[in-house]
Order: C-alpha cells, then sequence, then structure tokens
C-alpha cells in the first residue's frame, strides 16, 4: 500500500515522497525495510526516541507528533496523536475500515474470557459465526492465534487478528476490552454493534489506576465504541456496572445527530443481513433478586454444576425455564447469566440457550477440574480476593479429603493488590481448613512482564506473617508442584490459584 493511500488526510513531508508500505509499527525493534514505524509517547518510554533506531533498521516513512528527529531524506507524517492515528492507520491497512464483522465489546472485571466462549456457543447457535479475540488470542472454529499476550492487543495486531477472523469466514466477533486499552486508545476507528458490562470490582489494576473511580471511569468510556443501535448486557447486581449502564441514555441525549464518534470509516450494506441483529437497548440480569430484565432464582450449586430458573420481563412466556449448566460456581452463573442476557436479547429462544449451556465445558484454568495421580486438581486464573473468594466456594463443593492451596504471587501487578491478596488467601486458608498454604513467585516459567518484583514477594510475606498463616515458600512452580504432590495423597485436592505465574502447572504436573 502507498504511504498517501494510507495516511490521507495528514501531509507528508517532503510534498511527493510516496514509498510502498509493507508493514506498521510502533516497536522499532520490529522495523524491517518497507515498515511504517509510528513514534508513540508511552507512559514509560517514548516511541520518539526510537525513531533513529527504526530508521537505521529501514523505516520508509515515519508517523510522529514530533517530526524533528526525522532525518530529512526520510517521509515524514506529523500527526495531533500518535496513538489515535495509530489505530486509523492500522485499520486502512489491514482493510478493517469498512470490514462487513459485526463487532461485540465486552469489559468489566472478572469473566472476560469465560463469558466471551459461553457468548459465542449461544450467537453461534442463533446462525452466527463467531470468533473471539480476548486474553486467549483470536480464535475462530480450528483458527487460533496466541497474540501478543494482551488481552486488547495493540491496534496493529488487533486488527491485523481481525483481518485473519474474517478471512477464515468469522461474520460475528467478540472482543474483550480491558480499561488499559480503553485508556490507550487501543479500539480507537472500531464501533461495536454490540457490548457486555460485566461487574466492575475495585482493587484491579492499583498499579494503572489511581482509584476504583478512576478505574470506573475508565470503563465507562467502553461506552464511547457503542453504536446508538447496539443491544448493551449488563450486570445489574453490581452497582458500578448498572450506573454505566445507566449513563449510556445520558450520552445519547448529548451525542451530537449524526455519525457515531467512534464509528468505522464506512459501513457494508451487508450490515442488513447480519444474524442475530441487537435491538439498541440496554437490558440488565440479577441472581440477587432485583427487579432485572432478565431475573435468576432458585439456585442450586453443587460439584457437577449449576441449576438455575430464569424469569424477568425479557423473557414473557419463556419465563421459568429451569437450566443447568456443568460450569462451577456462582462466578461461573453470573458469567451464563451475562451472555445468555445479550443471547437472549437478540432474539435466541430460552429452550436454544438451555441447549447449550448444559454442554458448556470450562476454559483452561477457569473453575477447571482435573485429576493427577489421584489428586483432584481445582485449577483457577484467580488473581484478586473476589477470585479467590469463589475459587474456595467451589472447593467446598468438591468432595475430598484433605485441602492443599498452591498460590502465585502476581507478578508486575503492584505491592497493594499482592498484599490484599495475600491477606485473602491467608483468611481463606483459615476458613476452609486448607493446609498447607504454599506460594511461588514462579520464576522459572514467568516471561518479563509478568516477572514477581522484590516488593511484591515482600508485601505478600508481610501480610502472610501479619496473618499468623504457616506458609511454604518456592522460587520456582515446578518445585511447588513437586512439593504439593508429596504432601498430597489420593483422594485429596490441590486448588492452583494465581494468573500467570500459574499458567504451565497443568503441562508440568502431567509430564
Amino acid at each position: 500500500m502507498r504511504l498517501s493511500e494510507l495516511v490521507a488526510g495528514f501531509q507528508i513531508a517532503p510534498a511527493g515522497a510516496d514509498p510502498d508500505i509493507t508493514a506498521i509499527t510502533e516497536d522499532s525493534r520490529r522495523v524491517r525495510p518497507g515498515t511504517l514505524f509510528v513514534a508513540i509517547p508511552g507512559t514509560l518510554l517514548d516511541g520518539h526516541a526510537y525513531i533513529a533506531d527504526a530508521v537505521i533498521r529501514g523505516a520508509a516513512a515515519v508517523v510522529a507528533e514530533r517530526t524533528g528527529a526525522i532525518p530529512p531524506r526520510i517521509p515524514a507524517v506529523r500527526v495531533p496523536s500518535s496513538r489515535a492515528a495509530l489505530a486509523l492507520l492500522a485499520a486502512r491497512y489491514y482493510g478493517t475500515s469498512s470490514s462487513a464483522l459485526s463487532l461485540i465489546g465486552f469489559t468489566g472485571t472478572f469473566g472476560k474470557t469465560s463469558t466471551s466462549e459461553i457468548l459465542r456457543a449461544l450467537l453461534d447457535a442463533a446462525g452466527a459465526c463467531t470468533g473471539v479475540i480476548g486474553s486467549l488470542g483470536a480464535r475462530y472454529r480450528e483458527f487460533y492465534d496466541a497474540g501478543d499476550g494482551l488481552t486488547t492487543a495493540a491496534p496493529v495486531e488487533l486488527h491485523r487478528a481481525l483481518r485473519r477472523l474474517e478471512d477464515q469466514g468469522a461474520t460475528t466477533v467478540i472482543l474483550e476490552v480491558t480499561s488499559h486499552a480503553l485508556m490507550m486508545k487501543r479500539v480507537d476507528g472500531l464501533s461495536f454493534d454490540g457490548g457486555l458490562l460485566a461487574a466492575i470490582m475495585p482493587g484491579e489494576h492499583t498499579d494503572f489506576h489511581r482509584s476504583y473511580e478512576d478505574y470506573v471511569d475508565a470503563k465507562r468510556l467502553f461506552l464511547d465504541y457503542l453504536k446508538p443501535s447496539a443491544l448493551l448486557a449488563y450486570d445489574d447486581d453490581n452497582l458500578a456496572s448498572r450506573q454505566v449502564a445507566a449513563s449510556r441514555g445520558q450520552q445519547a441525549e448529548s451525542r451530537v445527530h449524526g455519525q457515531h464518534p467512534r464509528r468505522r470509516e464506512s459501513t457494508s450494506a451487508a450490515e442488513d443481513d447480519r444474524s442475530p441483529q441487537p435491538s439498541g437497548q440496554s437490558i440488565g440480569f440479577s441472581i440477587e433478586g432485583r427487579a432485572a430484565d432478565v431475573q435468576v432464582s432458585d439456585v442450586l450449586l453443587d460439584g457437577h454444576g449449576t441449576t438455575f430458573s430464569l424469569g424477568g420481563p425479557l423473557l414473557g412466556s419463556q419465563a421459568g425455564a429451569r437450566i443447568h449448566t456443568p460450569l462451577l460456581g456462582r462466578g461461573h452463573l453470573r458469567n451464563v447469566a451475562l451472555a445468555l442476557t445479550y443471547a437472549l436479547g437478540v432474539g435466541l429462544p430460552v429452550s436454544a440457550g438451555s441447549t447449550v449451556v448444559a454442554d458448556l465445558a470450562p476454559l483452561r484454568r477457569r473453575m477447571e477440574t482435573y485429576t493427577v495421580d489421584g489428586r483432584l486438581i481445582l485449577d483457577d486464573t484467580a488473581a484478586h480476593p473476589n477470585s479467590f473468594r469463589a475459587t474456595f466456594a467451589v472447593a467446598s463443593l468438591l468432595a475430598h479429603r484433605n485441602l492443599v492451596v498452591v498460590y502465585a504471587v502476581r507478578g508486575r501487578r503492584g505491592v497493594e493488590i499482592n498484599r490484599q491478596n495475600a491477606l485473602a488467601i491467608a483468611d481463606l486458608c483459615s476458613i476452609h481448613g486448607a493446609d498447607p498454604l504454599i506460594v511461588t513467585s514462579s520464576a522459572d516459567v514467568t516471561g518479563p512482564a509478568d516477572a514477581v518484583l522484590p516488593p511484591e514477594i515482600e508485601a505478600t510475606r508481610q501480610a502472610l506473617v501479619a496473618r499468623g498463616r504457616r506458609f511454604v515458600w518456592h522460587e520456582g512452580l515446578a518445585e511447588t508442584l513437586s512439593d504439593a504432590m508429596r504432601r498430597t495423597a489420593p483422594g485429596d485436592l490441590i486448588m492452583l490459584v494465581g494468573a500467570q505465574g500459574m499458567n504451565e502447572a497443568k503441562r508440568l504436573l502431567s509430564s
């Protein structure tokens, strides 16, 4: 693609320069001859400082907010915001700005990955061909791309994934959207035909957000990407989620008439033929007795799954259906309820939804159970006090003799969240009679982005000691798991909790 076509609307200096662009990146280390380098001011590093490195590596042109460091022989494009420009240029380069894909955005604190997978199955039952982009990468049927490890990929990787999913045959894509992505404009240039808003809980990403209120405000940015016609399903039991959903109406009243401010550059007539179609309203669910559009009641939780009844105004004559899912725990109940609320809102019959959720299986490390040498393993990517409570609650439903907890400290997420996590783990071990507690920094399996920092280790140790909690510490995950196996016998339950540091546990236990 020619530079002039790619950066249409911006001025190129020197005039007339128009090289062929074969790639785009904001990382100078990825520059190869023919690459367009976009210099982005970051929270830690400023891409403008790496313009010279990009040029040495063969950059064909440079987009920047400050162009003084660009050699005169290199075509330069000055923009007011490099972040916004990167999203726009990535969409143009991969042809997603005029894509016929129906996009469903999903934000909230917990459950995005599991709920996305549940919704994918429900939408496919309604006739869609649904892909997912999130913490497990880009997925559509047999196609899988692990991506760059971010829940919401940076614009170049995100638009590349969208293009690949569409090329594979997907007509709908569910996109997990984090607060980081919203604040860093990773989804600029996209607009969502539908949206899901899970509970927004305090204590998450305290290394990035100044306060819970700041975190909620970041999530509120999600509304800017919803089309006026988009259906929004939300957790009515969560005050923040409820308030954000309510503020959507206030935004609609103040929105300038015309195209949605975040709308893609053009839309396809094929949009009229998509199935199912969102209806442009906001609908909530409740499992706590609120007068929501969808009401979940008569809940039975056990070691075989969850059974519940569905009611509420949205269901009409379909109210009263009794539904079972093999997914374990109240957290999964919320995931199922949110996905069902959206699917029912776009017209899926309750009977079809009931059939889908009855056949669900947990995703990897999402309340996953398996056995190793007679030990029952409960493996969950819990990394927040509320998540730990949910995992211990599921453990109490499973038949076992002794309970041993193995916890991987959450690397590079800050001292405070790790202190709170350790306090919660200590208290929950005491309440549920878990002994011993085995803690690891997973130094043998984590990469630089997830490595546990010394202050995080110290915060964890101090919190456990302050609670009087006896614990065993190991640096590596492999030795940690070996120790857990030595301390247990067939019939015991080993609970594995932690985010990225525990991701290799199943492989290590099986080897």
